[in-house]
């Protein structure tokens, strides 16, 4: 064989095996919601909310419990929170299926959903919803399907004009969520209850923070958790699965960086490989912090891509002396 084909099927396996290593990180980035996270840091938007109070309990099997009429006016007064938008809703159940498919009713705050992400459209008419993407899934159900929603005494049609972006938290999101008009919710469940309070800290007061003054302030009657801490998976297998994947993701793309780099490849093809592997090693940092339920920061991304991104230019540029040395 060729030194040619020799190097032909070596830059071919490179190749693979960088491919194999990204789609394996993709779907951790997936799995942990750390996509989510990258892209508003990317992009600079900031999460829709810092933290959330939850009646404790919450969500609830039987029946979704509900926080105090005070709740939000409670909330308010704590020091370093900046606004409080409750969530309000009730049960309702979807028809077709069998069986009744219990979902939770809300009405629908415009900017949380627009920063949220989705597939499709906001509701504009009474009869438009959108709904969460892991019901969607199960279901089969796509954007502009109409549904039968049974709920306050009566069967409603309503369009599906979006699918939110997120699968949501199983720990959290034990039944699917229906996104309505306020004026549809009322119909729907009669007198909505406040299920949740979505909180956004002051400047310069830390999520974290927020939540600890929170839950000191309103006591153990309620649980309050930070946005990132809903993003992160309950379930043992999702928690333990993304990290997994995206270092063995890194490993392949990793080791087909060297084998390029060490090997009769052109300079061409292994800086494109030295490349991925920079965005590769960032991407598996987030899949890991976001597995662990903290926030991804713009910074902590960029220090990691720079580092990375500063090591693979020095290893291009002293390439000649470390294969030599090696050899």
């Amino acid at each position: 064989m060729s030194g040619t084909s020799r190097r032909i099927r070596a830059l071919a396996g490179c190749i693979v095996a960088a491919l194999a290593g990204l789609l394996l990180i993709g779907t951790g980035l997936h799995l942990s919601g750390a996509g989510w996270h990258l892209a508003r840091c990317l992009s600079g938007d900031e999460s829709p909310f810092d933290a959330a109070v939850l009646p404790a309990g919450y969500p609830g099997l039987g029946t979704i419990p509900s926080l105090p009429t005070t709740a939000v006016s409670d909330i308010r007064a704590v020091p370093g929170v900046a606004e409080a938008v409750p969530v309000q809703g009730g049960e309702v159940g979807l028809v077709g299926f069998g069986t009744l498919v219990p979902l939770e009713a809300v009405a629908l705050d415009m900017a949380l959903l627009s920063s949220s992400g989705m597939e499709g459209e906001a509701p504009r008419s009474a009869s438009d919803a959108v709904l969460d993407k892991r019901t969607a899934d199960q279901l089969h159900l796509e954007v502009g399907q109409t549904i039968t929603v049974h709920g306050n005494g009566a069967d409603r049609a309503f369009e599906i004009t979006g699918v939110t972006a997120s699968r949501g938290n199983p720990t959290f999101d034990v039944r699917g969520t229906l996104g309505v008009l306020p004026m549809s919710a009322a119909d729907l469940v009669g007198p909505l209850e406040t299920e949740a309070v979505h909180v956004r800290a002051d400047s310069g007061v830390d999520p974290g923070e927020l939540r600890d003054r929170l839950q000191t302030s309103l006591g153990g009657e309620v649980d309050v958790v930070t946005h990132t801490e809903m993003l992160a998976s309950g379930d043992v297998t999702t928690e333990t699965l993304p990290p997994v994947l995206g270092v063995v993701g890194s490993l392949l793309v990793v080791g087909a960086a060297l084998a390029a780099y060490t090997g009769r490849q052109t300079t061409t093809s292994t800086s494109l490989l030295m490349a991925t592997t920079v965005l590769s090693l960032t991407a598996t940092a987030a899949v890991i912090v976001a597995s662990a339920g903290l926030e991804i920061s713009t910074p902590t991304i960029l220090a990691v891509m720079g580092t990375t991104a500063a090591a693979a230019m020095a290893a291009m540029v002293l390439r000649q002396k470390i294969v030599a040395h090696l050899g």
